[in-house]
């Protein structure tokens, strides 16, 4: 992703929320074609549908001062401040800035500001970790300062391979122009 407007808000990716909202959605969806279903079956027939029974006799012998009041006006509140707080509140970031390449090949002009997801850097950092002589499998979870490498390798001795992992991750990463470039740290199994 990258921009070249002048705003001077960073461009930050932030997580989507869609699949939390759309649940929310469905479901207060739902309630509301029940209560006008409820309504309309009221008002054609001059009562309430038998299912609503239960719940309005415990509604009409409620009191406004009485605990099962009280109850659900709490957790109503409650329900309330969170759906505000997490609509309001943003996500955490979820990108790395992306500076020039260390070797100068791709110069940024002006405000252009470029980022890469930490998914893609996981993503980068396993694919070139499962060209390296000796590692037959590589997956990696990245976070805004560390990229860790989870190795799988039929050879015995891992030390050095270890080393190796890191110091080639570390080099394409820093290649890439992440700035400031993740530490990398590596787990080696050995597998046969």
């Amino acid at each position: 992703m990258s921009r070249r407007d002048r705003k001077a808000t960073p461009l930050r990716h932030r997580p989507s929320r869609a699949v939390p909202a759309l649940i929310l959605g469905t479901l207060l969806l739902a309630a509301g074609v029940a209560l006008v279903w409820a309504a309309v079956a009221r008002m054609l027939t001059g009562s309430w549908p038998a299912f609503l029974a239960g719940p309005r006799d415990w509604l009409a012998g409620l009191t406004w001062n009485a605990p099962g009041v009280w109850a659900v006006g709490t957790v109503a509140a409650v329900a309330g401040v969170i759906l505000l707080l997490a609509a309001l509140m943003p996500g955490r970031f979820n990108a790395l800035p992306l500076g020039s390449p260390g070797d100068g090949s791709a110069q940024v002009e002006g405000t252009q500001e470029t980022i890469m997801t930490r998914r893609a850097v996981a993503r980068l950092a396993a694919a070139h970790c499962e060209h390296i002589d000796g590692v037959r499998s590589a997956s990696a979870k990245a976070s805004p300062r560390a990229v860790h490498l989870n190795v799988a390798t039929v050879l015995h001795e891992t030390a050095e391979l270890r080393g190796r992992v890191i110091a080639a991750v570390s080099e394409r990463l820093a290649g890439t122009g992440l700035d400031p470039v993740p530490k990398v740290t590596a787990s080696i199994r050995s597998r046969e």
